[in-house]
């Protein structure tokens, strides 16, 4: 074999890789750059969605919410890995919500009739009381009254007035979202956190099969007195922030379509 033919043939291969290196050379650079501006970008993307992610832990976790969320409280809200430890922690601070503002504002809305008034009273009365199985209950009839009023529905069907509301949300133009937006409100986290605490509370399941009791609120096992756990001060807090997403949704200056 002659080695020398071998050693031409690749001296000349090699001399034309580094030919072609040097001419890649800048291209390689220039791709170096790009792939940095996009991981910078994806960054950057991740970092101001962080708020949505939140509101979307809180959905999954039953509690409706609609005020911006501050940068401790989004980085608590997605790296937590007990979201309600952190939740029953942060209802007692009135910065957070304020119940006594909350209640105060809920009694004066027109969409509550005389009887509801009064259980939504006793309700927060129960709640103060330490009585939370009460205070749920109260809550979700409530809810209950005030959806019917709401969807002009007297149905005992939940999930179709439900749809009802859902269906006009998705309808409003960007002049009612406008009117819903205040300074101390973000519409996009109400909508988030009430759509999806719905699904679970409208879920229907049987019982005869007591392994398919919902972990989360559930009106139906709720209103007929099945469900098996006791109720906490989170949970009450739950459902008053659901009938605050309803009263916030079903404005009657946003006629039902």
């Amino acid at each position: 074999m002659d080695f020398g033919i071998w050693n031409e043939k690749f001296a000349g291969l090699n001399s034309f890789f580094n030919s072609l290196q040097e001419q890649i050379k800048p291209y390689v650079e220039t791709w170096k750059i790009a792939e940095q501006n996009i991981k910078n970008a994806l960054s950057e993307y991740a970092e101001k969605t962080k708020p949505i992610r939140a509101f979307y832990i809180l959905a999954e976790h039953q509690f409706t919410y609609w005020k911006p969320l501050s940068y401790d409280e989004v980085e608590k809200i997605i790296n937590s890995c007990e979201v309600d430890e952190y939740l029953s922690e942060r209802i007692t601070d009135v910065k957070f919500i304020d119940y006594n503002i909350l209640y105060e504002e809920m009694v004066s809305f027109e969409l509550l009739s005389i009887t509801n008034k009064s259980i939504l009273q006793q309700t927060f009365k129960a709640m103060e009381a330490g009585l939370y199985d009460l205070a749920l209950v109260g809550a979700v009839i409530v809810f209950d009254g005030v959806l019917s009023e709401v969807t002009c529905n007297v149905s005992t069907n939940i999930s179709k007035r439900i749809a009802d509301i859902r269906n006009k949300i998705e309808k409003m133009e960007d002049e009612e979202w406008e009117c819903l937006e205040e300074s101390e409100t973000t519409a996009l986290g109400m909508y988030i956190t009430w759509t999806r605490t719905m699904e679970g509370f409208q879920e229907n399941s049987a019982f005869s099969k007591p392994e398919t009791e919902p972990k989360g609120l559930n009106r139906h096992w709720i209103v007929h007195g099945r469900k098996t756990t006791v109720a906490t001060k989170l949970d009450c807090c739950k459902m008053i922030n659901a009938l605050y997403g309803l009263f916030y949704f079903g404005n009657p200056v946003l006629p039902m379509s």
